[in-house]
């Protein structure tokens, strides 16, 4: 797979090519928007990988680029735990792990790292090119869910505190 973005003004557009057996398969649009999605066929002869940099030549000099990774903002979807939790916890994280891998790869705005549970609180990590639009298109989705009640979505920088962007106006302490 290959990912390329691009500012344009205040807009972040992107692009990603993959291959799967369908094809060479585009997703483009505006970080935070479901955007296009088109598959047209490779010929079994052809390199993948060169068919998908072809496709991306007109992007680069467009000026689409690879994020760099420093640019991928961690974000942290956590929930409350009793102890270690249980294993109606476990699945419940499986599930939630889900929804984000979805919702961020088909707006183009990231992906899910993997998750962890600890003594008292259950992590999904995420890392995000943009984290106020990834809250707004993650809320909706937990809460058609029901996985939305409890949670909360934090900015976790590894050289800075924790910032919760979700629920606002949330006080108290957030530790990864």
């Amino acid at each position: 797979m290959l990912r390329l973005y691009k500012k344009d003004g205040d807009t972040l557009r992107y692009w990603e090519a993959w291959l799967d057996e369908g094809g060479l398969s585009v997703h483009s649009g505006i970080v935070g928007e479901m955007g296009e999605h088109q598959t047209t066929p490779v010929p079994a002869d052809e390199d993948p990988d060169m068919a998908i940099a072809q496709a991306a030549e007109p992007l680069v000099d467009q000026g689409y680029d690879e994020p760099d990774p420093d640019a991928l903002a961690p974000l942290v979807v956590q929930y409350p735990l009793q102890g270690k939790g249980s294993g109606h916890d476990f699945e419940k994280r499986n599930a939630v792990e889900e929804l984000p891998t979805d919702i961020l790869g088909w707006t183009g705005n990231g992906e899910v790292e993997g998750g962890e549970t600890k003594e008292g609180r259950m992590n999904i990590f995420c890392r995000v090119m943009e984290p106020a639009i990834a809250v707004r298109t993650l809320a909706e989705p937990l809460e058609e869910e029901g996985y939305l009640e409890g949670a909360l979505i934090a900015l976790a920088p590894e050289e800075a505190e924790p910032q919760v962007l979700w629920p606002q106006g949330w006080t108290g302490t957030f530790r990864v």
